[in-house]
């Protein structure tokens, strides 16, 4: 029978074994914590505007009408959505549409930045230069995923005539009075849940680049942190990294110093008479079937479609279901169809 080693002579082990961990991945190497942003890796597809660089993917032919992809978050990235842009029973919707697919700004791999850029006007006029850039001669077409639809609902009541049609997948609330009433509701602050303990423990890592570190903490047990998403713990979402500074001054942006909810991205909206099509997921209980039946009823023509099968990540688990719906639509409005 072998004698147990006294847990104090493993030390000597367990010290080189993280010293060669520590040589391996140096903390101040980018890319080492979290994937590198475009600032870091030029090898990404990007490109520079107002003040920025941004990852940013095309698909399809630049003469077709202009599809702008708006990802989640804010801080997330367009990883997942590339599904709805899959081939799907023969067909893509970039045979008939050139898909712009971009991280915004301080998100995903684009580049980083602190709070004094990070503002809600930001992020409209940064939009507003995308469809300027892509689509200077006619109005772009918008597909907003969760904040991507709040974005995207914001952007119209500020640039109506810029907008040929939207579909908004389970756009967060579009007003702070909506937002007040169901913020609890969003996350789980349960003291002894798993995903917080993960989150306190990410926090002992540290790393010159705030920016990597904030990231990587946000990432972690960020899925858990929503259960009454309903996201999927089989297929989830993929990303490729959180931008943390957005997410924190984005919504910061929306409220006051005593942190009450001030935004309203539907003051202009009866200007938009265009049809919009929102998509729910019928497992969703916070921004699902219930506060999407209230939330078309901004737009003077809006209609809401429940996919049974899927919670917030809709456009994830069902992305050919989705990717048909969003065809559907683009095939009405090119048609002229009401």
């Amino acid at each position: 029978m072998q004698a147990r080693a006294h847990p104090w002579r493993r030390l000597p082990l367990l010290a080189a074994l993280l010293a060669t961990a520590c040589d391996t991945l140096a903390p101040e190497e980018p890319g080492n914590l979290v994937q590198r942003t475009v600032a870091e890796d030029a090898s990404l597809p990007a490109i520079d505007m107002n003040g920025s660089r941004f990852h940013l993917e095309t698909f399809g032919d630049p003469q077709d009408p202009v599809v702008i992809m708006l990802h989640g978050g804010p801080g997330g990235n367009y990883r997942s959505m590339l599904s709805l842009a899959a081939r799907h029973d023969g067909y893509s919707l970039a045979d008939d549409h050139f898909l712009v697919y971009w991280d915004q700004r301080g998100a995903g791999l684009s580049m980083r930045h602190d709070e004094e850029v990070l503002t809600q006007a930001t992020y409209l006029h940064d939009l507003h230069t995308l469809v300027e850039r892509y689509s200077p001669d006619r109005p772009v077409y918008l597909v907003g995923v969760s904040w991507g639809g709040m974005y995207a609902t914001y952007f119209i009541n500020e640039y109506p005539h810029l907008v040929a049609g939207a579909v908004l997948i389970e756009p967060g609330p579009l007003d702070a009075a909506t937002m007040e009433r169901i913020e609890d509701d969003m996350f789980d602050l349960d003291y002894r849940a798993e995903w917080l303990n993960d989150y306190a423990w990410s926090s002992q890592f540290l790393s010159p680049d705030d920016h990597a570190r904030l990231d990587y903490q946000m990432m972690v047990g960020a899925r858990d942190a929503q259960p009454k998403f309903h996201t999927s713990r089989a297929n989830p979402e993929p990303g490729w990294r959180a931008g943390a500074a957005a997410n924190r001054y984005i919504a910061e942006d929306g409220q006051d110093g005593d942190g009450n909810w001030t935004f309203d991205f539907t003051t202009n909206l009866d200007a938009f008479t265009t049809p919009v099509l929102f998509i729910a997921g019928a497992w969703s209980e916070v921004l699902g079937e219930s506060l999407q039946q209230e939330q078309v009823q901004h737009f003077p023509a809006a209609s809401l479609v429940v996919l049974e099968g899927a919670g917030h990540d809709v456009a994830w688990i069902l992305s050919a279901e989705t990717a048909a719906l969003i065809r559907d639509y683009l095939e009405q409005r090119e048609g002229g169809q009401p």
